[in-house]
C-alpha cells in the first residue's frame, strides 16, 4: 500500500505485509513480515523489514501480527514520530483494522 505523507524526506511510504508458514517436525511456525519502503529526496530507496512470530500456544491472528511487525519496522526505519503517525493514520483510512 502506498501511503502519502507530509515530510521533508519523502512524499510517500510503501507498506507491504507477507505471512509465512514454516513446517518443521510436526510443529508449525507462523510469522508475519512487514516491509516499509520510502524514497528519499535524492532518489535512493530506503527499506526496512521486521517480523512478528506466533507463539506455539497462541492462536494466529493476522491483524495482531501485522500490527506488531509494522510497529517494529517503523521504529527501525528512522522515520520521525510524526511521519510514523501519518503512516498509521493512512493505513487506518485505507481500511486496515488494528
Amino acid at each position: 500500500m502506498k501511503i502519502p505523507i507530509v515530510s521533508e524526506r519523502t512524499d510517500e511510504v510503501r507498506v507491504d505485509f507477507r505471512h509465512y508458514l514454516q513446517k518443521r517436525n510436526s510443529k508449525d511456525k507462523l510469522f508475519t513480515v512487514a516491509s516499509v519502503t520510502w524514497m528519499d529526496r535524492e532518489g535512493s530507496s530506503v527499506q526496512f523489514e521486521a517480523g512478528a512470530r506466533v507463539h506455539p500456544n497462541d492462536q494466529p491472528e493476522r491483524k495482531i501480527g501485522r500490527k506488531i511487525a509494522l510497529a517494529r519496522a517503523l521504529k527501525e526505519s528512522g522515520l520521525s514520530r510524526d511521519e510514523r503517525r501519518q503512516v498509521w493514520m493512512g493505513l487506518l483510512e485505507k481500511g486496515m483494522r488494528v
